[in-house]
């Protein structure tokens, strides 16, 4: 595939891709988004957080670099930057959160958590160092949610843990109804359910129907479970970082986020 040429979009994830999990960005990435800059493909951010929050959070550490779109909450949500407008929001039903909520009650080393604005909806107020940093790095405010009393449709529900927790018992959904769900890890914390069907693909094709091209014409770059189908649905390039059983699913492959991956895969392929 001749890559400058054929590429008209370039999709991010940001944690363990753009940036590593103490929450920096190498030089090197910071360089390279400079560079693309000057070239007219468009830019997306992919992030598992909500679009609003996905903006906060690239603006945080890159600056102003003018991105064009970001796909959020996994693919529920898509924001085109230049309207400052969000829009395609799948939702999980009124019902599906509650079904989720008893299914985690009595689990206390883990804490479920809804995005509402910048507050977010626990079932249980976390006191886990661990879970505690990952939500005061994205600016979240705990607040006491009654998951048996939800009453309107949500994007998803996080379920956060140590990951030391998971020698007692491996987070997966063993008696919900896995035909109603997706579901995936999006960091070593974080484990989401989603709308069954709605992932980091949608975003993808969504992507593409604006552009109008085909999805091999988006090259995408992941690190984590949740990206697995973005990779897939695109020109999709797996970071070293990542799990050796997702590395065996991609063909495309580059350094790690702390070797300067985006960097040398885009500068051996002449996008920069």
């Amino acid at each position: 595939m001749n890559y400058k040429e054929e590429i008209m979009a370039i999709v991010f994830d940001f944690d363990g891709t753009l940036i590593d999990f103490s929450y920096q960005a190498s030089d090197f990435t910071r360089k390279a988004l400079e560079l693309l800059k000057e070239k007219d493909y468009k830019i997306c951010l992919a992030s598992g957080r909500p679009c609003f929050l996905a903006l906060k959070a690239f603006y945080d550490v890159f600056g102003d670099y003018p991105l064009d779109y970001i796909s959020g909450c996994n693919g529920t949500e898509f924001m085109d930057i230049s309207k400052n407008e969000t829009v395609f929001i799948y939702s999980l039903s009124k019902e599906d959160i509650i079904a989720i909520g008893k299914q985690f009650e009595s689990t206390e080393y883990l804490t479920l958590g809804i995005y509402e604005e910048e507050c977010f909806l626990v079932n249980r107020m976390p006191e886990n160092p661990v879970i505690l940093e990952w939500m005061n790095a994205r600016w979240l405010k705990p607040v006491l949610y009654d998951y048996s009393g939800n009453d309107k449709e949500r994007s998803k529900v996080i379920v956060l843990n140590d990951p030391k927790d998971r020698e007692k018992e491996e987070i997966l959904v063993k008696d919900l109804d896995l035909n109603r769900y997706n579901h995936a890890f999006s960091s070593p914390y974080c484990y989401e359910i989603t709308p069954k069907g709605v992932d980091k693909a949608a975003g993808i094709r969504y992507l593409a129907e604006i552009l109008n091209c085909e999805t091999r014409q988006i090259l995408s770059f992941g690190d984590m479970e949740n990206d697995m189908p973005m990779l897939l649905n695109s020109t999709g390039v797996i970071m070293d970082n990542a799990a050796e059983k997702l590395k065996e699913m991609i063909p495309l492959h580059t350094g790690s986020v702390e070797k300067e991956g985006i960097y040398t895969f885009l500068s051996q392929n002449h996008l920069i």
